[in-house]
């Protein structure tokens, strides 16, 4: 083989090379798209969350109202009245709204 050749086949496997990689450039395209797409949306929401989160901050005054640092029966108590408190409204809801024939039953 001549040098010139040489410097064709060469010059082709560039060219096929380059071609290769421009298809495969071409075919990642459209998911790069897609990703950026449900990125945008991914900070969309996580910016939605932040702001949800500062506003909550402002709810909790100090580190020791986390019902982790609590005591654990004192939070039982408190969970417990609010069953029962809960438990008595609902009972005066159904009470309320009982037809007349049916005030002496019991539920």
């Amino acid at each position: 083989m001549s040098w010139w050749q040489w410097v064709l086949l060469w010059l082709l496997l560039a060219v096929l090379g380059a071609a290769y990689v421009g298809w495969r450039l071409w075919r990642l395209w459209g998911p790069l798209k897609k990703l950026g797409a449900e990125a945008a949306i991914a900070q969309e929401r996580l910016a939605a969350i932040e702001a949800e989160i500062n506003e909550l901050e402002h709810q909790l005054r100090t580190v020791d109202d986390l019902a982790v640092l609590q005591d654990p029966a004192e939070l039982r108590r408190q969970r417990a009245d609010l069953k029962a408190r809960h438990r008595a409204q609902r009972a005066a809801h159904r009470k309320s709204h009982r037809p007349d024939w049916a005030h002496h039953v019991e539920w």
